[in-house]
């Protein structure tokens, strides 16, 4: 990645920062970023384990954003998260959070109206030391469930929604000996079409997963990812490297570690640790996404005892294999177009774009998109007698360049005027190139 667009991207993570610092929230511990009033300014829902408060600050436009603070709860004891999701499918985003000193897990649904009205629901109250909250549809029944984390119940629990008004839930315990459960996460790790648990247990030392086999109640296999983990804060399961088979980037705050374990499949899976910074002090908040949009995934943390922000660029987009040498004629005369073709494949099935070097100074442009494989033609003229070696370069949608292909060289021997030529003629060839070597 240029050193200019890194400068300008750090510029931008620092500006942001200090625009969202001005407004109080004392022992902030996450925050989720949404359009919550369905304006299309995307606001911003944050917890505060000091304030002990779940707060929400809507973004009413301008350069730089206005935000308007509107507290959602209030004593809300250690808030330690927030999470962002449509519990009741009723088109508007609703809130979740957890308490780790109440010991519970709530959700504020989203009633709508200019304000939005929020209606509490307390989902568990008896969940000690709540750490974590997601949402997913974990039998998939098409409602949408509750999962959690509690690092002093050291269980992990998903709730069953039941249906209702209010909505009746049902608690089913997948790991009640999880020591000190920090996290969970939801995805379908091995593909089978279930919903399985990526968790990270702070005193464990450990982030493990739990396969969903199914079955009612739901069978929960355990399968450890890592141990010695110190003080495992997140997992949080990705295709990192684009094989196929999902990863999961961890963050220790005892160990100061961010890392990432490989998938590297079998039955069980192989993990492979890969360490991405061994001295993050204090490693806890986590998030991946392509945050440079060149096609790969980063990684992006929090130091909790450095008040540092850092981000790690991946560089697994693979450039476009070197394309084919161009095909066409390989000699001809001044002022007559020619065609000339190649192609190449991209290791990530990428669109691609193609530059032509007409060898005289003068290139194509990028001609594309085309799919992966499929061949590109350009045509030109050159205006002058000699020699001139073609080549052509590829460049994915993320605009990771290839190699330039083998020339072709082209003579362009001949520099007979066809201007003094009858007028019907001149077309005549232009219509018919082969037909100038007779000349």
């Amino acid at each position: 990645m240029p050193d200019d667009y890194s400068k300008h991207l750090e510029k931008r993570i620092k500006e942001m920062r200090e625009r969202m610092v001005k407004s109080k929230l004392d022992g902030a511990t996450s925050i989720y970023a949404v359009d919550i009033d369905n304006d299309i300014d995307i606001d911003v829902v944050g917890s505060a384990w000091q304030d002990n408060e779940i707060a929400v600050w809507y973004n009413n436009g301008g350069n730089p954003p206005v935000w308007m603070k509107y507290t959602i709860k209030s004593d809300f004891e250690f808030a330690h998260e927030v999470y962002c999701h449509d519990l009741d499918m009723d088109g508007d985003i609703d809130i979740l959070g957890t308490s780790s000193d109440n010991h519970q897990i709530a959700w504020w649904r989203n009633d709508g109206a200019n304000p939005i009205s929020w209606t509490e629901q307390i989902i568990c109250n008896d969940f000690f030391g709540a750490k974590s909250v997601r949402v997913a549809d974990i039998d998939n029944d098409g409602l949408l469930d509750i999962i959690g984390a509690a690092i002093l119940d050291d269980k992990i629990i998903w709730w069953r929604n039941l249906g209702g008004d209010p909505i009746i839930w049902g608690e089913h315990l997948i790991d009640d000996d999880f020591d000190g459960a920090h996290r969970a996460e939801v995805c379908d790790l091995d593909y089978d079409g279930d919903l399985d648990i990526v968790g990270a247990a702070y005193f464990d030392q450990e982030i493990s997963w739990w396969r969903n086999d199914g079955g009612e109640p739901i069978i929960w296999t355990k399968q450890v990812i890592t141990t010695n983990f110190k003080g495992a804060c997140i997992g949080l399961p990705v295709d990192i490297d684009y094989d196929g088979d999902i990863d999961v980037v961890g963050t220790a705050q005892q160990g100061n570690d961010v890392a990432l374990f490989r998938n590297d499949g079998g039955n069980p899976f192989v993990w492979t640790k890969i360490i991405i910074d061994p001295f993050f002090q204090g490693a806890w908040p986590g998030f991946v996404n392509d945050i440079d949009g060149d096609g790969d995934i980063d990684i992006l943390a929090g130091a909790s005892w450095a008040d540092k922000l850092a981000w790690w660029e991946s560089d697994l987009n693979q450039k476009p294999y070197t394309p084919e040498r161009p095909s066409g004629p390989i000699s001809g005369r001044p002022n007559i177009e020619y065609n000339y073709s190649s192609s190449t494949i991209d290791p990530q099935d990428d669109n691609l774009f193609y530059l032509f070097n007409w060898g005289d100074g003068n290139d194509s442009g990028w001609i594309g998109p085309f799919n992966s494989g499929e061949t590109c033609e350009a045509t030109y003229y050159w205006g002058s007698q000699g020699n001139y070696e073609i080549k052509v370069k590829a460049r994915d949608i993320y605009e990771s360049e290839s190699d330039w292909s083998d020339s072709l060289v082209v003579s362009m021997p001949k520099n007979k005027s066809l201007n003094v030529l009858n007028p019907w003629i001149f077309r005549l060839i232009q219509q018919f190139p082969i037909l100038e070597s007779l000349l």
